[in-house]
This record gives C-alpha cells, sequence and structure tokens, in this order.
C-alpha cells in the first residue's frame, strides 16, 4: 500500500503461493482446502443478516470467505487486516519462545493474504482491503452499516479497543466468537496463554455476555443471538485432514442501536 493510501492496490499472486484458512469454491479450481468449513451454516454465522445495500466493516478477513459472501448478498464490502509487519498481534512472550515463531507466522500470513487477493481476482470481486492498525482505524474508511468482527477478537490483546472502534463507525455490530458454555451466564472473558502452554496467538475465551454487557455500554440495545456448529481441520493443508475434522459450537450476536430497522 502506497504511503498515505488507505486502500490496498490489489497483488497478483499465483495459486500455489496461497493458503486458505477457510474451504473456499473458487472459479477455475474449485473447493480449496482450509482449516474452517462455513459453507452449509454461514446464514446463521452471518447472524442472519440482510446485506443488500449495505455497507460493511469486515475485521480480520483471513482468506476472504465472508468478505466475497457478503459482497455477493449485495454489501460494498471494505476489510481491514493487520500489515506485514508486526503480522499478528503476538502474545509478548520471551524472545526464546516467539523468535522461532516470527518467520512461519509471516509466512503464512502472506499465504493467506495471497489467497485473499487470488479469490478476489477470481470472483471479479471489488472488495477495498485497508491494511494497517485496528486499533486506530483512520477516519478516511468513513461510515457503514454493519462492522463484523468473526472469530477474530480471540487473537487480539484489545477486543474492546477494536469493537469501540466498530462501533463508532457502524450502525449494527456482529461479533462472532467460539462458545465455552462454562463460561455462560457471566459477563467475563477468559485469559488463554500460561507459562505451560506457550499460547501466542490467542489470547481470549469470552462468554456471549460480556460481548451483550460492553455493547450495550456503547449504546446498543437490540440484540439478536444464535448458536451453530461450525466444522474445523487443524491440520487443513495434510493429505488427511479429512480425518481429524472437528465440529465446534459458535455464537454469533447482532447489536443494533436505538431506531435500527431489524436487519435480519
Amino acid at each position: 500500500m502506497d504511503a498515505g493510501s488507505t486502500f490496498a492496490e490489489p497483488r497478483v499472486v499465483k495459486f500455489e503461493d496461497c493458503l486458505f484458512y477457510h474451504v473456499m469454491e473458487i472459479p477455475g479450481i474449485g473447493v480449496t482446502r482450509g482449516h474452517w468449513d462455513l459453507r452449509s451454516q454461514v446464514d446463521d454465522y452471518l447472524g442472519r443478516l440482510s446485506f443488500a445495500g449495505t455497507r460493511v466493516l469486515e475485521i480480520g478477513p483471513a482468506s476472504g470467505f465472508l468478505s466475497f459472501e457478503m459482497e455477493r448478498r449485495g454489501a460494498d464490502v471494505v476489510a481491514v487486516e493487520v500489515s506485514d509487519d508486526p503480522g499478528w498481534d503476538f502474545v509478548p512472550f520471551p524472545d526464546a519462545i516467539l523468535a522461532p515463531i516470527y518467520a512461519s507466522r509471516k509466512e503464512s500470513m502472506r499465504g493467506m493474504k495471497n489467497g485473499f487477493w487470488f479469490a478476489h481476482a477470481a470472483f471479479r470481486s471489488k472488495v477495498q482491503m485497508h491494511y494497517g492498525d485496528v486499533y486506530h482505524l483512520p477516519e478516511a474508511l468513513g461510515q457503514f452499516d454493519i462492522a463484523v468482527m468473526a472469530n477474530v477478537l480471540l487473537h487480539c490483546h484489545s477486543p474492546v479497543r477494536i469493537i469501540e472502534q466498530c462501533a463508532r463507525r457502524a450502525r449494527t455490530i456482529l461479533i462472532v466468537e467460539m462458545l465455552y458454555p462454562d463460561l455462560e451466564g457471566k459477563s467475563v472473558c477468559r485469559l488463554v496463554p500460561s507459562v505451560e502452554n506457550q499460547a501466542w496467538d490467542t489470547w481470549w475465551n469470552f462468554s456471549p455476555e460480556f460481548f451483550v454487557q460492553y455493547l450495550k455500554v456503547l449504546g446498543f440495545s437490540q440484540f439478536n443471538q444464535l448458536r451453530h456448529t461450525q466444522i474445523h481441520r487443524p491440520r487443513a493443508y495434510t493429505p488427511e485432514e479429512d480425518l481429524h475434522l472437528q465440529p465446534h459450537t459458535l455464537f454469533s450476536i447482532v447489536a443494533s442501536r436505538p431506531g435500527v430497522t431489524n436487519p435480519c
């Protein structure tokens, strides 16, 4: 992205240089491998929102399955992704733990960004991409009807800051996260990394009530919540991937401000 430019120029990439976080059916390629296959339950994943004629802000698109799906449903989508440097919102473990990880994470993120741009070209998409600091979104992005944070806040050190940034710009918020039954009924988030697990890429587990309480603080008063099961492949890039399918229960929260017509 050029200095001073808000949106990135599309990248021309080769399929063999791509990694796909989501299972996607790409014209001319067919069905890709990917860690998450959202295709059968995407309506519930997206909160059963209507996207026709909307402007959507998406935080953390990865390989872009949701970006292109929302566009297909009639949305004008702006996606925001982490820049190449630092390349991830790392848990600040000592250098002895993180140093061996930096190069591989940068390479995998490069592959996922390539996957986004390959699919972008294949779908002839008009989705716009901003690479930058999600904690300080530029005013040049403008205003939106809907802001989407789909299974991304668990990877961010300050999720409330991101929600606040989105709430300043959107009338409706969609948040998707993993469901942890032991947290239900309490407005809490739980720290994931420890000395023992050395989880450098994931910060939090959340309860649905955590988001509802905070969104009320930000002025949202209309809520809808859905639960759904999605398929995860933890070994997405090995020939044995279908042996490792894992269903996970997630929740989608749709929050709107007073006076917003029910978007569902």
